[in-house]
C-alpha cells in the first residue's frame, strides 16, 4: 500500500505485547486514525521520544489490506508540549480536549480546522497562556466546527431577534438563547448577560484569530463556563470522563 505522511497529534497509546504500541492519532489530512507501531517500545530510531500523548508529530504510515489499523512506519517529534506535563490541571485540560476531539470527529472524519484548533489549544496551555481562556476558546470553537454551534441570533421559542441588549437565557435542549418572555431563569435555563453573548459570538467565529485575547470580566468567564459545559453535555449526551475531575459537581 502507498505510504502516507501527515502532521498529527498523538491522542492516546496502548501497549500491544512486549514491544508494539497501539497509537490513536488525529491527523491534519486524514482525521482520527488508529495504528500499530511495531517495535515502538524497543525502537531507537523510528519512534524515539515521539509517541507520547499530546505530542505534535510528523507520522508516516501505510494502510493495510485488512483490518482497521494502519501500520506506522516512522514518527518524528515536532513539539512535545512539555508544559502540559508540569501541571496536573493542565494534563486534565489536555485530556478533556483530546476526549472532545475523539467524540466530535470519530475515525476517518477529517477536519483540518479542528486539527489546527487542537494544536493551538495544546500549545497555549503548554505555554501557560491563561488556561481558563484557552479552554473556553477551545470548547466554543470545537462545538461550532463539529456542527453544534450555539444559536445567538434569535429566541428559539418565539423567533424574536436578539439585538444585543438585555439579559437572555440559555436553553440547552435547543442549543439556543431564549428571551425572558418565553422562559423563566432557572438552573436549567441560566441567565446570561449581553457581554457574555457577545463574547460567545466572537469565540464561535472562524474569523477571530485564536491568538486574540478574549479580555472579558470574571463574571463573563463564569457564565461562559456554565453555558459551554451545559451545552457540551447536552449535545454529546454524556459528561466527558475528564470533566469529572476538571469540573467536579458543584465546583464549576
Amino acid at each position: 500500500m502507498e505510504q502516507k505522511k501527515t502532521e498529527a497529534i498523538i491522542l492516546r497509546t496502548k501497549d500491544l505485547g512486549e514491544s508494539d504500541l497501539i497509537v490513536t492519532f488525529f491527523s491534519s489530512i486524514y482525521g482520527n486514525l488508529k495504528g500499530v507501531a511495531k517495535g515502538a517500545l524497543r525502537s531507537s530510531k523510528r519512534f524515539v521520544n515521539s509517541l507520547s500523548t499530546f505530542s505534535l508529530v510528523d507520522v508516516e504510515f501505510r494502510e493495510r489490506s485488512s483490518g482497521d489499523l494502519v501500520l506506522l512506519e516512522s514518527c518524528e517529534l515536532l513539539d512535545g508540549f512539555p508544559g502540559i506535563r508540569s501541571d496536573y490541571n493542565l494534563l486534565l485540560r489536555a485530556s478533556y480536549m483530546v476526549e472532545m476531539t475523539e467524540i466530535l470527529f470519530p475515525s476517518n472524519v477529517p477536519s483540518s480546522e479542528m486539527f489546527q484548533l487542537l494544536r493551538w489549544a495544546l500549545g497555549s496551555i503548554s505555554n501557560q497562556q491563561n488556561a481558563d481562556e484557552s479552554m473556553i476558546s477551545f470548547q466554543a470553537r470545537a462545538m461550532k466546527i463539529g456542527g453544534f454551534g450555539i444559536n445567538l441570533s434569535t429566541c428559539s421559542r418565539c423567533g424574536r431577534q436578539y439585538k444585543g441588549e438585555g439579559r437572555a437565557l440559555f436553553h440547552p435542549p435547543s442549543g439556543s438563547i431564549v428571551c425572558l418572555g418565553c422562559e423563566k431563569e432557572s438552573i436549567v435555563t441560566p441567565g446570561i448577560e449581553p457581554d457574555t453573548i457577545h463574547a460567545l459570538h466572537r469565540l464561535q467565529s472562524s474569523e477571530r484569530p485564536l491568538s486574540n485575547r478574549l479580555e472579558c470580566s470574571d463574571n463573563v468567564v463564569r457564565e461562559l463556563k456554565a453555558v459551554l459545559t451545559s451545552h457540551i453535555e447536552h449535545c454529546l449526551g454524556k459528561r466527558l470522563k475528564s470533566a469529572k475531575y476538571l469540573y467536579p459537581v458543584g465546583c464549576q
